[in-house]
This record gives structure tokens, sequence and C-alpha cells, in this order.
């Protein structure tokens, strides 16, 4: 930083007051017009050694000074005879300064002022502007055939190619300031280089922000590589995600690359039908395709996938085909399937070299080479409630458990691995709400049994890689049927059943630092069985039923300490449904609705995605089965929608749908371990010791498992 080269004695130009603190000139020039001015009228001999001395104008003291001086590379003035520092600052004409001890000596509190973050950014602004102005540009450079003035302080900070440059013992650190220094740099990059070291940022369409990585590599712009290497970890799309793989691969980044990796394979569809895809090259695609976490709907698509590729680049090499195809798994493929192999690989490879592929892959063995995908994080479901084994009643559940692998078979069938996680530390719970925070899932309320005095209002705090419960502060009353949601330091617990009342709009929230719950703003109408999620700061609240039994379309934006705001309606009435974020979009779907024209309900299959930035809902695929007070979570770049029950048939599902956002479409994962409803869902990192080969594979089947857990 800045503040460090100052204090090493590196590239200061200038010493100021009685005991001539060295600094900057260009650093206290952006806080204060005394240096501005020192700035546009020193002589073009910049190298000057020692630095140029600056005494200090009536009315700033030695402490005064150095409180702005700490300001100005630090963002924040020292605590302690504010009214001498902002005299001082007046003289040397910091108003930013002025200010936060304006503030500090108004407020009379010790965190009075600026956030000193803020106020190193608009010392950096102001540093920008000075170099587009020419003021405190030290040196010239020559990039390809053009000659950019730049400020060494700010190259330095920034890249550590330029650092070493300009501060270690080497010609290039003593050269003239007026005869321009050559670099291997094009304009671009070094255009590149000064905007990030003033903004910290990069602007531009994705293939700028490859570029800048390439850069920042070459330069050793760690800052830069950084915020690249997380647009490429957290933007991921089907579009980017093979540039990202190819960059990691070459650049030898393993872990980017295996984010890459993992995120191909999650969305393979999406990605094949990308331009890039035709692009990939041979070892990639053999990888992918061999894969046990190719995420295909059935092994046809692979096949397309493969023929498709061999098409644009196969060029009648038939080892090459040969090795592509073998990388599919025809044992997964059902009869149909096979049928349509002929077709789907017409001018990819020879129908004989495929003809062997087959015949050999369907040779008996003794066992089918499944897809198995693992996943970092796990699928938990908690609590519910079901019907017992002999059916004659139903019996809430206190289990949790985790998905630990999901197979694909032949043709469409897949499974889900279900592993026990534990047991909710006070008993069976449903109708109840979670909360993750930093891998830490946070379980309130709920019921205990179906009376209306068996609402609870207990608060449990789990971490998983510790398999630790701690009880919590209670909330102010029982809750069942209602929403959790975290945002911030908080947890927010809205509406629901409370004790005699169907539905409330009492909304309450859990200080996470100490442990304590208060009320808050209550929503604009009491609600039960509606679905919530936080995103961008505020919290969203859809759907749900009012007093009066009836199903809502609203859908309200409920930022704590101001009005809640109604915006644009869904398409259909819905209760008892499910709310997710994933790509900045809200997802809903499942739940019921009034029956038209009659009293009653009936299933909500609607299925629709809400834009913030245009307040608008679109119709999505519809649900292929009903999931009433189910659960849901959002893993593997799918949403994953699973438990619950059909109001129309009463019966419970076991079921677990996925939606695939790059195909638009529906898929089934598999199954629960027991189908559950009034169940939740969240996603969780557990210990790696309940993974491995030695737990129980199928807590499901094991004899110790109660049949009515």
């Amino acid at each position: 930083t800045a503040d460090h080269l100052r204090t090493a004695g590196q590239l200061v130009d200038v010493a100021v007051g009685p005991e001539g603190d060295v600094a900057h000139a260009v650093v206290l020039a952006s806080i204060s017009s005394f240096f501005h001015r020192f700035l546009e009228g020193r002589s073009r001999e910049l190298r000057q050694s020692p630095p140029p001395h600056v005494p200090l104008p009536p009315g700033a003291t030695l402490w005064g000074w150095r409180a702005v001086l700490a300001f100005a590379y630090g963002g924040t003035v020292p605590h302690g005879r504010e009214k001498e520092v902002e005299e001082a600052a007046q003289a040397l004409g910091a108003p930013r300064v002025v200010a936060a001890c304006a503030l500090r000596l108004k407020s009379d509190a010790q965190e009075g002022g600026p956030e000193p973050l803020e106020e190193q950014w608009e010392t950096l602004k102001a540093m920008e502007q000075l170099h587009s102005s020419g003021l405190g540009c030290d040196l010239q450079l020559r990039a390809g055939k053009e000659v950019i003035p730049v400020q060494r302080l700010a190259l330095s900070c920034s890249c550590d190619f330029f650092r070493a440059l300009f501060t270690c013992p080497m010609r290039e650190a003593t050269h003239d300031p007026a005869a321009p220094l050559a670099t291997g740099l094009s304009p671009a990059e070094l255009r590149l280089l000064l905007s990030f070291a003033f903004t910290g940022a990069v602007a531009g369409p994705w293939p700028a922000v490859l570029e800048a990585a390439e850069t920042s590599l070459r330069y050793q712009a760690w800052g830069l590589l950084t915020l690249c290497l997380d647009v490429f970890t957290r933007g991921l799309t089907p579009e980017t995600g093979l540039d990202v793989l190819a960059f990691a691969v070459t650049y030898g980044l393993a872990q980017v690359g295996r984010t890459a990796e993992d995120y191909i394979l999650a969305t393979f569809p999406s990605v094949v039908a990308t331009p890039a895809f035709l692009d990939l090259p041979a070892h990639l695609l053999i990888r992918l395709l061999r894969s046990d976490s190719l995420n295909v709907l059935h092994e046809l698509e692979a096949l397309e996938a493969a023929s498709r590729w061999l098409v644009a680049n196969g060029d009648g090499q038939e080892d090459l085909a040969k090795e592509v195809l073998s990388s599919v798994r025809f044992a997964l493929m059902s009869g149909r399937e096979l049928k349509k192999v002929p077709s789907v690989t017409a001018g990819a490879a020879d129908p004989k070299v495929l003809h062997e592929l087959v015949v050999a892959s369907l040779a008996p063995m003794a066992q089918l080479p499944c897809r198995v995908r693992s996943l970092q994080e796990v699928l938990v479901v908690c609590g519910g409630d079901k019907v017992t084994t002999n059916l004659a009643a139903r019996k809430p559940s206190g289990q949790l458990w985790f998905a630990h692998r999901y197979l694909s078979a032949v043709g469409l069938v897949k499974q889900v691995e279900w592993r026990a996680l534990g047991h909710f530390p006070d008993g069976p719970r449903f109708r109840h709400a979670i909360a993750v925070v930093g891998n830490i899932l946070y379980v309130l309320g709920g019921k205990r049994y179906y009376g209306v005095h068996d609402t609870l209002a207990s608060v449990y705090r789990y971490q998983p890689m510790d398999d630790a419960w701690e009880r919590l502060a209670s909330m102010t009353c029982g809750r069942s049927y209602f929403a959790a949601v975290a945002l911030g330091d908080f947890i927010y617990a809205l509406g629901g059943n409370s004790g005699e009342l169907y539905c409330t709009d009492a909304v309450e929230r859990y200080d996470l630092a100490n442990d304590t719950w208060r009320k808050c703003q209550p929503l604009p109408m009491a609600l039960c069985g509606h679905a919530a999620c936080a995103l961008d700061g505020a919290l969203y609240v859809s759907g749900g039923c009012d007093e009066a039994c009836q199903c809502q379309t609203s859908l309200l934006r409920y930022i704590p300490g101001a009005p809640a705001t109604l915006l644009a309606p869904m398409n259909g009435q819905r209760a008892g449904h499910i709310m997710e974020v994933a790509g900045g979009q809200l997802y809903v779907a499942g739940g019921l609705c009034q029956q038209d024209g009659q009293t009653g309900y009936r299933d909500q299959l609607a299925f629709e995605v809400y834009s913030p930035k245009l307040d608008t809902w679109v119709l999505l695929s519809p649900l292929p089965h009903a999931h009433v007070v189910g659960g849901a979570a959002v893993l593997g770049g799918e949403l994953l929608v699973l438990g619950g029950y059909s109001h129309e048939t009463y019966r419970d599902t076991h079921l677990v749908h996925a939606y695939q956002p790059g195909t638009r479409r529906w898929i089934t994962r598999g199954t629960l371990p027991h189908a559950y409803t009034d169940l939740q869902a969240c996603v969780l990192t557990v210990p790696p010791a309940l993974r491995g080969p030695n737990c129980l594979e199928d807590p499901s089947r094991s004899p110790n498992t109660p049949n009515n857990i």
C-alpha cells in the first residue's frame, strides 16, 4: 500500500513540517488544497534527493499535521485533540478532515466520523482526477508507439511488477522523468493497469475480463487477478465456463479449474449448445464425458454432444472418433435410446466402429457404470411429518438427512443416496422455519404435534462440522407455517400461525451477536403459508393465506425500518409454496390455490420467475408434480423442489424434482428417504467423515432406523 511505501521511504517526494515527515505529494494533494498548490507549482525536477522540504502553514501544529497525514493514507482521523486537528485541516485546506472532526466533536462519540474505506476510495478518485489533469505524473512510459504519463505510486500500489521496477536498485528506478521509459506493454495493457490502479474495477465485455486476467498474471497485478478470478468463479455462465476452464488449465490455476469444470459438468446440456463448445480441446472433452459428475438427463445427451463435436472437429480421424465415443456409457442407454444411436452419430463416426463400441459396452458386467455425482455442498432435509409404515397415522419427524450422492442409471432412472445427519435435540417438529448463516443451521418454531397449543417458540442452532446443537433465545411468540430469512446480522421471523391466531402480521428479528429477539414493523397484512427470501439487502414475501383463508398473489418488498412496498403480483394465487433466489431472480413453485369458481383449494403447478430489475413475472415450465408445503434449495446450478403432498389426491410425495434454468426443464432427481410434508430443506457443508465409504449408504434401509422417524 501507499502507507507501506511511505514508511519505507520509497517513492516519497516531499518532506513536511519541522521534523521532515516524508510523504507522497500526490496523496497529500488529493485531500489538501495547500499541497495541491504545491504540486502545481513545483519544478519539473521530480527526483530531488533529499525530497524538497515544505514548512507547515500558520495554524497547523505538528499533531494536527500528522493527523491529516494519517487521514490521507488511512482514511481515518486519530482520536484525541480533534479541535486542534480541525484547525490544522482548515489551514491545510483539507475539507474532508474538517468534516470528520466536526462530526466527531458534534456526536462526542469515539466511533464518530466517516468509514475509513470510503474515505480511501475518495482519495483514490482524487488521485485519478489529478492524473487526468496531468498533475502528479512523475514518469512517462512508452507502450507501443504511445507515450503515457503515469503516477509511479499508483502503479506500484496495484502491480508488483511496477513496484519492483520503481523501487529496486535498477536503472529504471532512477530513469529521467523527462524521457519516456520503454516497456513491453501494449497501450491497452497499460491503460488497463492504470484504470484498475485508480478504480479497482474492470470495465468491458467478457473478452476484456479475460484479457485483464492474462495481463494481471504477466505483470503480477495480484489485486486485478483476484478480481478477475472472482468474476470467473462467481459469474460463470454456459457461454463463459469453457473459457474459464481453458484459462485455468493454461495458467495452472487448479482451484479455478475445478470450479469451472464442476460448473460445466453441472450445466453440460446448456454448455453444449454454445459456440465455444466446438472449440473445446479433445482431451478436455474426453475428460468431461468420462466424468461421473456429468449431469445429463440421459446418456443419449452425452452421445449427442460427442457427435456434434466430432462433426465439427473429427475430419475423418477414426482414432479420435473412437476415443471420444468410447467415453459415452452406452450401457446406460435404454432400448429406445439405443435405436436412436445411428441417426444421432450420422456423419460423426464410422458405423462399424460405433457398432463395436456399443457391443463392447453391453457385455455382461458385475455393476452398471452409473454416473455418480457428489457435490461439495449437500442438500439437507430436516423435520416434517409422514404417514407411518402401517398407514395408521401421521407422525412428525425429528430426523435430519443429507443427500450424499446422485446416481444416474439406465435411461431416466435416477436415485438420491441419503445419509443420516442427526436429530433435533428436543424431539420432532414440522411446519417450522430454518435459516442458514455461515454454514450454521438455525431451526425456529414449528409444531411438535397437531394441536393449537403444540406451536413452538424455541430456537436452536446446529453446527454440522461439530455435530453440536445449542438452545438459543426463544421467539416472543410461538409460530408455525411461517417464514424465516437471514439478512445481515439478523434472522427475521415473519407472520405465520400463532397460538389461537390463524395468521399474524407480527415480525420479529433475532440478533445473531447478542442472542436476543426484538419486534419489528409488522407486515401490511396477516399471513401464513407465505414464502420469503433475501435479495440485495431486502426481504421479499410472496403469497400466503390471509385471515379469510384466501390465497394471495401478492409480492412485497420488506426493508427493515421502511414501509413495505407492494410489487407486481404473481400470475396465480399460491400458499404453502416455495421461493428461492437464483441468478439475482426469485423463483416460486408449488403450493395450492383457490379452485376456480368453487370453494376449496387445488394444486398450484404454475412455476414462475420474478425479475426485481424489471418488476415483472414470467411463467416457466409448470411443475411435473404437486408439491404443497414441500421444501426447496438451490444447489449445483439447479432449483430442487422436494416432498410435500397433492391437495387434490391427498397423497404425500417422496419425489425430488430439479429445474435446470439453462435448458428450462424439470427432471426427476430421485426420491426422499420418506414421503415428508411440511419439511424444510437447505444447503450445508458436512464433515468429510460422514461422506466416507464406511458410512451407512442407505439409512432408510437400516435395521436400526425406526420406520416412523
